[in-house]
């Protein structure tokens, strides 16, 4: 969508965003995990954020995330852009590389592992006091999304984002 901006109850909305929600269930923190804590679960608590549902609590994580740190700032900054573009940077977190401890987890009530690899890493990890969420979102570079060039990154990255975009709506769905 180009951004636009349109005006509701006062205040002025990017069209692209989707509108403030009340949800039924509050009081609820919810952690995303991926690997690197720079791409994949950067997107999915930027978007929840962007519902800025009332009493909802948004976090993120990733397995691998304190020893790929300082690799891992290209891909941040390339998330970074991309939710620019999709007109939800300022719902983004100021830092990345986050890494999954046990501490950050039993701050959450849902946990959700971007794909089976991520809950597979998470597993000497960590103990799930309940069963994660486990979501089939590959990242770039992993089988079904190796890029050659960085056009087809950019793809992969694009599609990455429409596939979270459609869990979390699922997921908001859920516990509306």
């Amino acid at each position: 969508m180009t951004g636009a901006r349109s005006t509701c109850c006062g205040e002025e909305r990017r069209r692209d965003l989707p509108p403030p929600l009340s949800a039924s269930v509050t009081g609820v923190i919810i952690h995303f995990i991926c690997r690197g804590n720079s791409f994949r679960s950067i997107i999915a608590e930027a978007y929840l954020n962007s519902f800025e549902v009332k009493g909802w609590s948004v976090l993120s994580s990733g397995t691998m995330a304190a020893l790929d740190k300082a690799r891992s700032l290209v891909f941040y900054d390339k998330t970074l852009a991309l939710l620019e573009k999709h007109g939800i940077r300022e719902f983004a977190k100021a830092d990345y590389g986050d890494q999954l401890t046990q501490s950050r987890l039993e701050k959450a009530d849902i946990a959700i592992c971007m794909n089976q690899r991520v809950y597979d890493e998470c597993l000497p990890i960590v103990t799930f006091t309940a069963r994660p969420r486990i979501w089939s979102v590959a990242d770039v570079g992993e089988p079904g999304r190796v890029a050659h060039d960085e056009s087809e990154a950019q793809l992969y990255r694009e599609e990455a984002y429409r596939e979270i975009v459609k869990n979390v709506g699922r997921l908001v769905s859920d516990l509306s």
